[in-house]
């Protein structure tokens, strides 16, 4: 069975949107939790702080709603950090589009011809 690797291609609009989803929901995350840490015990008025406020006494629910979010999102970008850092790696190496037997074999051969000019130098050299 041949086992290829199939990228999944996203579209530029698409792969935008997305990060712009993400920072925005980051945004709206942290700023959620340092609203709740900043107003503990002192959140009361609109819909927004009492909320606040039910989060503040739910811890449960505010670990579930806003950090593990949070947490799953570094996750993954640093899953994302590490594929980039290895897909660029993996380019740069095969810069050429060679295998490697190929870039071995045409090694061997530009030594051998250079070992065989080094030689008939030196008998030239003699003569």
């Amino acid at each position: 069975m041949n086992k290829e690797n199939k990228k999944l291609i996203i579209p530029g609009w698409l792969s935008l949107s997305l990060m712009i989803g993400q920072v925005v929901l980051m945004v709206f995350l942290v700023t959620v939790s340092i609203i709740a840490m900043a107003t503990v015990g002192t959140a009361s008025g609109n819909a927004f702080m009492n909320w606040i406020k039910w989060l503040q006494l739910n811890p449960i629910y505010f670990f579930l709603l806003i950090v593990f979010p949070l947490i799953v999102l570094f996750l993954f970008n640093v899953f994302l950090l590490i594929k980039a850092f290895n897909d660029q790696k993996e380019k740069t190496v095969n810069l050429s589009g060679m295998s490697e037997e190929q870039i071995r074999t045409e090694a061997r051969r530009q030594a051998l011809e250079e070992l065989k000019n080094e030689m008939a130098n030196a008998k030239k050299d003699k003569k």
